[in-house]
């Protein structure tokens, strides 16, 4: 009797720590379905995971040209640094031709408002703040620099490690986005071929030491489809709160 309440009661000490309640962003109209945001809390109130909630009817109805959709975060949560959530639907994906031309959907989590990032030109004198190099403590351990920034984004880094990058078909990889040599995004990349095949990630994420923007930030990325609910789930998760070390 007394095992038994002890296992009860360990199993009430990880609900605490893992997830009590989850608030929900406005749904957006992409496809025939739609795409929102949520935030999930432990039971001290603590963000555990933010991510994106993607219906399965969203992968249907799709634009052949580009698309891009903003996601604002759940009006009652304030987790710093997520301030926009911004997909973009590449209907016949981007370059480079042989790894990322396949057609999929990036979605940004911005940690910079939708203002700033609308004034990142990424081009002419803006060209060199853009890609100015971030410290050594900014950087996420086997990540490696894109040759050029991209406008109203900033300048991606991946994974030196990821399969597309060492010859096997793109899935689903992981971004880190800078500009002025700050962290200002984290950009889960996933075809939709994937997303059809009902294709699974639990992703240990290589951090930085230092963020230049305080906040909770993820140790991990997953992506699962919820059957119950004919619904995607792009998770990041193990939210850590961290400071700019400063």
């Amino acid at each position: 009797m007394k095992l038994s309440f002890f296992l009860v009661f360990i199993l009430f000490l990880n609900m605490a720590q893992t997830y009590a309640h989850e608030l929900k962003g406005k749904k957006v109209s992409i496809g025939h379905g739609f795409a929102q945001s949520f935030v999930r809390f432990n039971y001290h109130h603590e963000p555990t995971s933010v991510g994106i909630i993607l219906s399965k009817e969203a992968l249907d109805g799709l634009s052949n040209t580009d698309q891009s959709y903003s996601l604002n975060m759940p009006a009652e949560a304030n987790i710093p640094p997520y301030k926009e959530i911004y997909i973009d639907w590449n209907a016949h994906g981007h370059e480079p031709t042989g790894i990322y031309d396949i057609p999929h959907f990036d979605f940004h989590f911005y940690g910079i408002s939708k203002q700033e990032r609308e004034n990142i030109m990424c081009t002419g004198t803006d060209a060199e703040i853009c890609t100015r190099m971030p410290d050594q403590d900014s950087k996420a351990p086997f990540y490696i620099p894109t040759p050029a920034g991209v406008p109203m984004m900033g300048w991606h880094w991946l994974d030196s490690r990821a399969p597309e990058l060492n010859g096997k078909r793109f899935t689903s990889t992981f971004i880190y986005g800078y500009y002025n040599g700050k962290l200002i995004f984290s950009e889960p990349m996933i075809t939709r071929e994937f997303l059809l095949a009902k294709g699974t990630v639990n992703h240990e994420l290589p951090v930085p030491k230092n963020y230049a923007i305080n906040g909770h930030y993820p140790k991990k990325y997953t992506v699962n489809f919820d059957a119950t609910k004919n619904v995607y789930r792009i998770v990041l998760k193990e939210l850590v709160l961290r400071d700019s070390g400063k």
